[in-house]
């Protein structure tokens, strides 16, 4: 899938490094169908992993890849709501590649 040439695209070094985080990953595709709360993600994501607490993920999203996803550009965080700050188009390519490798180790 193509990139368009209208849209800003982080550096490739910037992309690869976001996502070289499974977490980060699993974060950006929850966030292509809508923005969440930090908390709900928490929630979630703690459902999906059987030996995680949905405190211990708060915090690390909070504190760690949050963040990293603001920085990079990909994500908003206000008053607690995660929003995708890119065009689907921009990212999307990136985790279904991610995907395919994250399937095959399985």
């Amino acid at each position: 899938m193509p990139i368009p040439d209208d849209i800003d695209t982080p550096a490739p070094s910037v992309v690869f490094s976001t996502l070289a985080s499974q977490r980060r990953r699993l974060v950006l595709r929850e966030l292509l169908d809508g923005e969440q709360s930090v908390t709900s993600l928490a929630q979630k994501i703690a459902s999906e992993k059987s030996d995680s607490e949905p405190r211990r993920i708060y915090a690390q999203l909070h504190h760690s890849h949050l963040p990293k996803l603001e920085d990079s550009g990909f994500v908003s965080v206000e008053d607690g709501i995660i929003t995708l700050a890119c065009h689907r188009e921009t990212i999307e390519p990136y985790l279904i590649l991610a995907e395919r490798y994250d399937s095959s180790d399985e």
